[in-house]
């Protein structure tokens, strides 16, 4: 009795344990989008019996990361014990239910193999003939004792060759059937997956209990790779006396292995080729040392230099949009798409029309003629922080004119947004050295050298124009180099930095100049590299 009772419960734990695997496809409904990767967001209803079941879920993206699989449900019956990520899931009972796709695949095997058969035929052929060539050569060359028997070896050779071509011939025909009908094949296969809908061959696999049977929804969540989003403005202006134009898009593209259909869409967080962006200026030191000394580079220039080009790459804040809804935590804002979208899995990229705004904007010329004689057209955007921008590059369009590419960068300290419209051709600038001004007097302790030059300003446009000028004079760190600023036509000058900053009208064909002049103090026996 308890021998059969035994057998028994063998027999029901076997059979508990080997149910059927319970197929669900996931259906993606909306996507969370990164910089570079992307949540997917799925939801699949499930039917489950009784006790412990395998659940495949399929239709899952190719890159996903696995750790970051998430499964929930609100069902306080249903257990879930695992769930992992498989790129395929063979199974007898995947097999069951599509058995013309099993016997398509089976073909494919069947067909694989026998132009396997057919290329090692062909190629043994190959190597025969290539054998026949080389003897032949070998016995013409020869001294052959018998006529006859060099007959004989002819007559071979040439009826061997004749045997193997035709051999050849009807074997290459074989493969070429062989390959057209591997290629039907796979084109069979390949539509009977379309139509059962399916996009991956990924799937999740769940073991699952519950102590009663029943239907349960469950949020299936993970990331994929492969995704990429990034800002993009085009900014247009007319007139000088009308606002800016700005509309923000998303350019988004994906290559998860699924296309998104109408799927809710949030882009989260996240980051030109003309350069079109006006330049800005970094304190000027001086590099002094004792003649007999190894100059050194500075190091505080470099350093410098490199905080700048790392604060000109941080782009780490969101926006939110009329139209969108805006959440914000911690971490990062984000704003929700209100239409449905489809993005295809084909790595192109797909733009996202989010808003157009007009922004008032005030517009003035600027221009630092130590770093090239160009003029550059600005517009200053005032509060700009209630428009919610973002860092992303920016096509120009001015006068219906395309100008080039700029970047707009929100993410500053100062109380306005300049944002480069272009370089202006119609206003000239130079910077005129003046030569029967410049003095370098030597002294018994120290010598002295004295720098002037004028800035040369044109505005060859039928209007008035603002300017802004900017230049600068070297900074010493070294307490026995002096710098002095002799003239300056009233420039505003910041000390700190030795920047000069002039702020001008110019009327229409009016040529402005204005003259710059500093002296350098310095011990007899120091010399200085970066001086001009």
């Amino acid at each position: 009795m308890g021998r059969n009772l035994f057998f028994f419960f063998l027999f029901f734990s076997i059979f508990h344990f080997s149910q059927k695997p319970i197929f669900v496809k996931a259906r993606i409904n909306a996507v969370n989008v990164y910089r570079t990767s992307a949540e997917l967001r799925n939801s699949v209803n499930v039917n489950f019996p009784a006790g412990t079941s395998e659940i495949v879920i399929t239709n899952i993206s190719d890159e996903i990361v696995d750790k970051s699989i998430q499964i929930n449900t609100n069902n306080k019956s249903l257990s879930i014990l695992s769930a992992q990520y498989r790129d395929s899931y063979h199974s007898n009972y995947l097999e069951k239910n599509n058995p013309n796709k099993k016997r398509i695949k089976d073909s494919i095997t069947t067909a694989e193999n026998l132009i396997a058969k057919i290329g090692i035929e062909r190629q043994t052929n190959e190597k025969t003939l290539e054998l026949l060539d080389k003897n032949q050569a070998l016995l013409v060359g020869s001294n052959t004792s018998s006529v006859a028997h060099l007959m004989q070896l002819t007559d071979y050779y040439k009826t061997k060759r004749n045997e193997i071509s035709i051999a050849q011939l009807d074997i290459t025909k074989k493969y070429n059937e062989a390959i057209l009908k591997l290629e039907n094949l796979k084109n069979r296969l390949k539509s009977s997956t379309e139509s059962e809908e399916t996009s991956s061959e990924g799937v999740i696999v769940l073991k699952v209990t519950s102590s009663i049977a029943g239907n349960v929804k469950m949020d299936v969540d993970y990331l994929a790779e492969n995704v990429f989003w990034e800002p993009f403005y085009e900014v247009k202006g007319n007139r000088l006396s009308e606002p800016l134009d700005i509309t923000f898009k998303a350019k988004v593209r994906q290559d998860t292995g699924l296309d998104w259909k109408s799927v809710k869409l949030s882009l989260i967080n996240g980051r030109s080729s003309r350069n079109n962006d006006a330049p800005a200026m970094s304190p000027w030191f001086l590099n002094s040392h004792k003649k007999e000394e190894r100059p050194i580079a500075s190091y505080s220039r470099r350093k410098q230099d490199t905080v700048s080009k790392e604060r000109n790459i941080e782009e780490v804040v969101m926006i939110g949009y009329n139209g969108f809804k805006i959440n914000e935590n911690q971490l990062n804002v984000s704003f929700d798409v209100d239409i449905p979208y489809d993005i295809l899995s084909n790595d192109e990229d797909h733009f996202i029309q989010l808003k157009q705004i007009k922004v008032p904007a005030d517009y003035k010329y600027y221009t630092v003629p130590k770093q090239g004689a160009h003029v550059y057209l600005m517009a200053d955007i005032k509060d700009f922080s209630k428009y919610n921008l973002i860092p992303g590059a920016a096509n120009i369009i001015f006068e219906n004119m395309y100008i080039g590419e700029t970047r707009i960068n929100p993410d500053q300290i100062d109380d306005k947004l300049s944002i480069t419209l272009g370089d202006d051709k119609r206003i000239s600038v130079r910077k005129e050295i003046i030569n029967d001004k410049a003095s370098e007097k030597l002294f018994s302790s120290y010598q002295e050298k004295t720098y002037t030059y004028d800035l040369i300003i044109r505005n060859n446009k039928k209007e008035t124009i603002t300017i802004d000028i900017k230049d600068q004079i070297p900074l010493s760190k070294d307490e026995s180099v002096k710098i002095e600023l002799i003239q300056s036509d009233n420039a505003d000058f910041d000390k700190e930095k030795g920047f000069l900053t002039w702020n001008a009208k110019i009327s229409p064909s009016e040529t402005k100049k204005i003259r710059v002049s500093y002296k350098v103090r310095y011990p007899k026996d120091f010399s200085i590299s970066n001086l001009h």
